[in-house]
């Protein structure tokens, strides 16, 4: 079992929001391909997003990938989180683009976290000095976006009871239905067994969402995990018309930073 750590002073005053920056979680800003969803394969720059309002695999369910940056028994939470202005932002995303990618291809910014839409207003913020990329935006589908960010596409991965929290702080459908009657949006619901998907039938028949913008994404630690849950739900999934969506990046680079 791991260790609680015990936040210091230094650590509590570090992790207080600052004005006029973002909240960066350790992982900060890297370059790799889009692994999930409907851009799988694209070229992306990716920046993490510090906190979450929720708390995947807490106390039991599957197994959230970035818990450092919101689960505060963990000395990552409070010891790896930096505040970087908009401008030194942008700065490293356009510098993590041209080192990977050079200058001749689309340019894709994917935010995500952590819960990104806690910073909503400084991400809007950050998108006025990056006006020619195409963004992202991860979210738990349990916050409302603000206007501001209507030129983003939002991967919303609404979570289930397979993650571990209550129905009332994950289930929020009238924020569900905002995202979807969005014209950039998907849902990616992360399901183990053909059960979650009966709870994603409910979900999607309350809040209306269309059955074209429905990924299904087997849960997994592993490549192997994620094609075993895949063909556990393979012919459930295509019988109701949805599509499934793999984690590529596990097939990639391997599981990585999964503590």
């Amino acid at each position: 079992m791991l260790e609680v750590y015990k936040p210091t002073k230094a650590d509590i005053e570090k992790l207080k929001p600052t004005p006029d920056k973002l909240k960066i979680s350790g992982d900060g800003v890297f370059a790799s391909l889009q692994g999930e969803g409907i851009t799988a394969g694209y070229p992306s720059v990716f920046l993490r997003l510090h906190f979450c309002n929720l708390a995947c695999g807490v106390p039991n369910g599957w197994k959230c990938d970035t818990r450092y940056a919101w689960d505060g028994a963990r000395p990552e939470y409070w010891q790896e989180p930096e505040d970087w202005s908009y401008g030194e932002t942008s700065l490293r995303i356009e510098n993590a683009w041209a080192s990977r990618f050079g200058e001749n291809q689309e340019k894709r910014l994917v935010v995500t976290g952590g819960e990104p839409l806690i910073q909503q207003k400084k991400i809007a913020r950050l998108l006025e000095k990056l006006p020619d990329w195409k963004v992202e935006i991860e979210t738990n589908g349990t916050i409302m976006p603000i206007p501001e960010l209507g030129r983003c596409q939002f991967n919303c991965s609404p979570k289930l009871e397979n993650s571990g929290n209550s129905f009332r702080r994950r289930y929020k459908p009238e924020v569900l239905k905002v995202i979807n009657r969005l014209p950039k949006s998907q849902f990616k619901f992360v399901a183990i067994g053909v059960s979650d998907l009966e709870e994603i039938d409910s979900i999607a028949n309350g809040c209306d969402l269309c059955s074209g913008k429905i990924l299904i994404m087997p849960e997994g630690q592993t490549a192997e995990e994620v094609e075993i849950h895949a063909d556990r739900i393979r012919e459930a999934v295509e019988a109701r018309g949805w599509k499934i969506t793999l984690r590529n990046q596990l097939i990639w680079y391997g599981p990585k930073r999964r503590t």
